[in-house]
This record gives structure tokens, C-alpha cells and sequence, in this order.
């Protein structure tokens, strides 16, 4: 019979904590090695427990999920972590680009258990979690940049610098403010989460393009200009996606 799987149970609220104990024990091979309210206390139950994998909130008084990242890589553990958090900003998008993974509040069932089962399998395949990687991202995020995967390991820049991103297949061509190209790894979707809604707009199924390079709208032959330094950007954009784009000027 294949040995349970032990659990900690990081969370602020007792509430929260009841309810994932609840569903961790309604499954066969699930073990809940404890829980804890703060981060310190989820530290020393840690190195007692050794569990295999954390349940881990993001947002919580004093020392944050965060800290209990640095905690740990300090520690020379090295658990799986799923995050369980209410708050889609933009250490989501780190988490996304880690080997790390999370579910989002408030928590279901099934959503719970397939994270579980996804590190069920990438502890079979030898996966480590990898947290030195997702503190590297997350002081990125901190000073305001995205990482962005190359065929070599990944860029951390600026999205102010991005002026737009060309789709190629799975991969993305970015110009950048300097009059340099980069290559990502990622394809353009994954590229659009990254960035900021507001400032960028995808103009086609191929171009997602920050506005405020943008110079000009030509309708006639459908497109929109971009402009930086002293470089011009024609970008084709359908005319639906003209009157689309005209609302984020009204």
C-alpha cells in the first residue's frame, strides 16, 4: 500500500485551516501532518513533520507566504508547496512560471485534489520544487519586472520597455523600447497574463501591443502605429478590433 501523503496546513484564519483538513481527510492517502496560523509556527512544525507537501497561504499577517519561501530554502527542506490564496495579483504569474502550483479561495473539492495529484506526479518524475528559482522571479516581480523563459533560461524586464509582442507559434518575438528583439519561449497568451490589461491591448490573434507606444489608428488600411524613439511600428488590427481599441481612449 503506497504511504500517505503528509500535509501541512499553512493559513491565518482557523477557519480556513478546518475546512482544508476536512477535505483532506474525506481522501484515502492523504495524511495532515498539522497546522499553523503563522509562519514561524508553520517553520518549526516543518522540521518536526517533514511533510511532503504545504499547503501554503499567501496572504497573512506579519511574515507572509513569502516568507515562509525564504524560510524554508534557509531550512534545507524542500517540500512541495500549493498555494491557497484569494488574491490574483501578480505573484500569481510567478507561481505560474515556477514548478509550484495554486488554487484559488474560495477552495472546491476537486480543485484541491487535482493540484494534489499534479504533484503527486511531478514528485514521481523526480521534480523538485525548486523554491532558490521562485525567490529569483519573485524579487523580479518585486522591482517590477516579468520573467519571460528563453531557449537558455529567462529575461527579467520591465513591461514599460515592451513596446510589442509577436505571436510565433509557441513562441513570442518581443521589441523592445532599445530597438532590441528578444525571443521567449512562451506563447502569446501566457505572455498577455503577464502583463498589465490596462496598458496592453491584443490587437490581433498575432500582436498584443503596449498603448502607450501607440501613436495612431489608421482605419483605412487597418492599422495602428506605434512609435518609440525614433522608430515606427505598423501593426495590422481588424476593424472590429479598432472600435474595441477606441474605448480604452473614451
Amino acid at each position: 500500500m503506497e504511504e500517505a501523503l503528509k500535509i501541512l496546513i499553512v493559513d491565518d484564519e482557523p477557519e480556513a485551516r478546518e475546512l482544508l483538513k476536512y477535505i483532506l481527510q474525506e481522501k484515502e492517502g492523504l495524511s495532515v501532518a498539522g497546522m499553523a496560523g503563522g509562519v514561524d509556527e508553520a517553520v518549526s512544525l516543518l522540521k518536526k513533520e517533514k511533510p511532503d507537501l504545504v499547503l501554503l497561504d499567501i496572504q497573512m499577517p506579519g511574515k507572509d507566504g513569502f516568507h515562509f519561501i525564504e524560510m524554508v530554502k534557509q531550512s534545507g527542506l524542500d517540500p512541495g508547496i500549493i498555494f491557497v490564496t484569494a488574491f490574483d495579483h501578480y505573484a500569481i504569474q510567478a507561481i505560474r512560471n515556477s514548478v509550484l502550483d495554486y488554487i484559488m479561495k474560495p477552495v472546491k473539492q476537486d480543485e484541491l485534489f487535482s493540484a494534489i495529484n499534479r504533484f503527486r506526479e511531478r514528485k514521481a518524475r523526480g521534480e523538485g520544487s525548486d523554491l532558490a528559482d521562485l525567490i529569483e522571479i519573485l524579487k523580479g516581480q518585486g522591482t517590477g519586472k516579468v520573467k519571460l523563459n528563453t531557449r537558455s533560461g529567462y529575461l527579467l524586464i520591465k513591461p514599460a520597455e515592451i513596446v510589442y509582442c509577436q505571436a510565433d507559434g509557441n513562441y513570442t518575438h518581443i521589441q523592445l523600447s532599445s530597438g532590441n528583439r528578444e525571443i521567449t519561449t512562451q506563447n502569446l497568451g501566457s505572455i498577455e497574463n503577464l502583463l498589465k490589461p490596462g496598458a496592453f491591448f491584443r490587437v490581433s490573434r498575432s500582436y498584443l501591443v503596449n498603448l502607450n507606444y501607440l501613436a495612431r489608428v489608421d482605419r483605412k488600411n487597418s492599422l495602428c502605429i506605434l512609435e518609440c524613439n525614433d522608430d515606427t511600428y505598423p501593426v495590422k488590427i481588424p476593424a472590429k478590433k479598432i472600435r474595441m481599441l477606441e474605448a480604452n481612449f473614451s
